[in-house]
C-alpha cells in the first residue's frame, strides 16, 4: 500500500454514534447476564451477544460501504459529465472539503442547459461560480449570474479565478457582509441586501451559504426574504439536505410557500431542487 494512501480501517464520524450505542449496550447486556446467570449461562450469553455484535457491525459496515460506493461513482460520473459538457481553459479546484460537490455543479450545469435561466443567484461563491460562467458562456450568453459571498477575501479568491478563466463578463461578484436580520421575531446573520438589484428577477437561486455556524438554520432566510425576486418558474437549489438543519429548512419552505414542491436527491451531501 502507498504511504499516502488513506488508512482502510478509518472509522468516520457518522459511524461513532452507530458504534457507541451498541457497545453501551453490549456492555449493560454483559453486566446483567452477570448478575443475572450462572456461570454456564453467562458464558452463552457472553458468546452469543458477542457474535450478535459482530454481525450486526459487519452489516452496518457493509451498507455504509455500499453506499459510499454509490456515491463515489456518482462524483465519478458527474466530474466526467462536466468535462465534457464545459470548454475548461483552467483546471478546476478540487471539489472537496466545504467547496461545492460535483454533483451540485453538475445539478447547476443541468439547469442551465435545460432552462436557459436569464438571471442566476448564488449565495456562496466559489466552484459553482465557475460552473456557472461556463455554462452560461456556452449554453446561455444572453444570461447573467449575481454571486453573493460574506468572506471579502474569498470573494476575491473567485473573482481571480474568474478572471483567470476569462468569464468576469457573465458574473457580478458582489461581496455582501451577513448583517443582523430580523424574520417574525427570529434572528439571523444574513447577507446585506443594500446593493441587490431592486429589478431583478430570478430564475434560479442557489443556496450554499451562509455559513451553518452562524446561527441555527442560517440558510433558512434565502426564500423569505428573496420571494419578491423569484420570477414564476424559478427554481431553488439548496445543498447539504441530508443534515438536519437544512431538511428542516425545507421543510418549513414547503409548509410556508405551500406552492412550491421539492425533488430530493440522494447524494453524498444531498441537493433538493424546488419549483412552483
Amino acid at each position: 500500500m502507498n504511504i499516502f494512501d488513506p488508512p482502510l480501517n478509518k472509522i468516520k464520524h457518522a459511524d461513532w454514534p452507530f458504534l457507541l450505542v451498541h457497545l453501551i449496550v453490549y456492555a449493560v447486556s454483559i453486566i446483567a447476564a452477570a448478575l443475572l446467570l450462572d456461570q454456564t449461562a453467562e458464558t452463552a450469553a457472553f458468546f452469543i451477544l458477542t457474535v450478535f455484535l459482530l454481525l450486526f457491525s459487519l452489516s452496518h459496515f457493509y451498507r455504509a460501504f455500499k453506499e459510499e460506493s454509490e456515491h463515489l461513482q456518482y462524483k465519478i460520473q458527474a466530474i466526467s459529465e462536466i468535462q465534457k459538457l464545459l470548454p475548461l481553459r483552467l483546471p478546476l479546484r478540487p471539489m472537496t472539503g466545504w467547496a461545492a460537490t460535483p454533483e451540485l455543479a453538475v445539478t447547476v450545469l443541468r439547469q442551465i442547459i435545460f432552462n436557459k435561466p436569464q438571471t442566476i443567484v448564488e449565495l456562496g461563491s466559489g466552484i459553482t461560480t465557475l460552473i456557472n460562467g461556463y455554462g452560461l458562456e456556452k449554453y446561455n450568453p444572453s444570461g447573467k449570474l449575481i454571486s453573493l459571498d460574506h468572506d471579502k477575501d474569498y470573494a476575491e479568491i473567485t473573482r481571480k479565478e474568474l478572471n483567470q478563466h476569462g468569464l468576469g463578463t457573465y458574473i457580478d461578484l458582489h461581496v455582501a457582509p451577513l448583517i443582523d436580520t430580523d424574520l417574525d421575531g427570529e434572528q439571523f446573520k444574513w447577507y446585506d441586501l443594500s446593493d441587490f438589484p431592486e429589478d431583478a428577477k430570478i430564475d434560479l437561486l442557489i443556496v450554499d451559504g451562509p455559513p451553518v455556524s452562524t446561527v441555527k438554520f442560517a440558510r433558512y432566510p434565502a426564500l423569505p426574504l428573496l420571494a419578491d425576486h423569484l420570477s414564476e418558474n424559478c427554481k431553488i437549489i439548496i445543498h447539504d439536505t441530508n443534515r438536519e438543519e437544512e431538511s428542516g429548512i425545507v421543510s418549513r419552505w414547503l409548509e410556508e410557500f405551500p406552492e412550491y414542491t421539492a425533488d430530493i436527491r440522494q447524494t453524498d451531501k444531498g441537493i433538493a431542487i424546488l419549483s412552483r
